[in-house]
């Protein structure tokens, strides 16, 4: 018999397919919010949830909670006479700042997207609100010197401009309540430009990523600039516009300090003052908390969902 002699082949290495990179690229990019998240915030999370259905009461050293179930949440809708009032108040301005931030992102990202002399001026100007802070540039902007101060105690930021634009809309015949819209935003304009960084970045990011021949293809077809917006750029970042929404929502309901309407800034200290000032009632706050997340989760949510539906793809 002959021995026939068994031969190793040489094993193939799988390459990875593009899209399998980018996954993983993506996981890496992810992995150091995930360690963040599981290191700093799972836990308080789940302590939130433990306390709001409980009645919390510190010892020396040790905290004992007793299981109340749902008697917390009850009193927060039965018997405070401001939670419900707070709940409600915080939707409306929160939209209507999104709508704001999202719209106005999308137009400096065009704005300083464009190829002009001086853009890198224009983007470091634009972006100093944002790094040194709303309030900080604010200060700055305005002033703080003797003739401002009278004239902004006088007659009111309305003095730089805002109220003759107001009046002037209003001149024309525009509604009311757009007018009033207007005045909301130029009101909180270093609120918007504080909002708006990431939401720009973003937008930018989408804008440069849009391939040059979809424009070439609609300049010969004869479109016009208004019509390759609509046409070509608004579909094309349809994903970004998405991906700004559901970040400024996220940060407006986070921001202690957001201007939304005052509302969040209102809800917080009334946690705080639940918490820690007015018997220390723990638990009550606690759900507070909890109920808040899950408002911020439910509006989330219910944009996504509207919003995927006009969003658009390109492969």
């Amino acid at each position: 018999m002959t021995k026939v002699s068994s031969v190793k082949q040489p094993r193939k290495r799988r390459r990875l397919t593009m899209a399998r990179k980018r996954e993983m690229m993506g996981f890496v990019y992810l992995l150091p919010w995930l360690l963040g998240f599981g290191l700093f915030f799972v836990r308080p999370l789940v302590d939130i949830v433990m306390y709001a259905f409980s009645v919390v009461e510190l010892g020396l050293g040790e905290i004992n909670l007793t299981f109340v179930g749902l008697d917390n949440f009850r009193h927060l809708f039965t018997v405070d006479p401001f939670f419900n009032q707070l709940i409600i108040t915080l939707a409306y301005p929160a939209l209507v700042m999104v709508f704001i931030v999202v719209i106005f992102s999308l137009l400096a990202a065009m704005l300083i997207d464009g190829k002009f002399p001086g853009r890198s001026i224009v983007r470091t100007i634009f972006f100093i609100p944002i790094i040194m802070g709303a309030n900080i540039a604010a200060a700055n902007l305005v002033g703080y010197d003797d003739a401002t101060s009278e004239l902004m105690t006088n007659v009111g930021f309305g003095g730089f401009g805002g109220g003759f634009f107001i009046r002037t809309l209003a001149m024309v015949g525009l509604p009311v309540g757009l007018t009033g819209f207007v005045d909301q935003a130029i009101a909180g304009i270093f609120d918007v430009l504080s909002q708006a960084g990431v939401p720009v970045l973003i937008f930018l990011a989408g804008l440069q990523a849009i391939p040059s021949s979809l424009y070439e293809v609609a300049k010969i077809e004869g479109a016009t600039p208004y019509e390759s917006f609509w046409k070509v750029t608004l579909p094309m970042i349809s994903p970004m516009i998405l991906l700004s929404t559901v970040y400024t929502v996220i940060d407006l309901f986070t921001r202690h300090e957001a201007n939304v309407g005052g509302s969040n800034i209102v809800f917080f200290d009334r946690v705080h003052s639940i918490g820690f000032e007015a018997g220390t009632n723990f638990g009550v706050a606690s759900a507070m908390v909890l109920v808040y997340i899950v408002a911020c989760l439910v509006v989330i949510g219910v944009v996504t969902y509207f919003m995927s539906k006009m969003v658009f793809y390109y492969d």
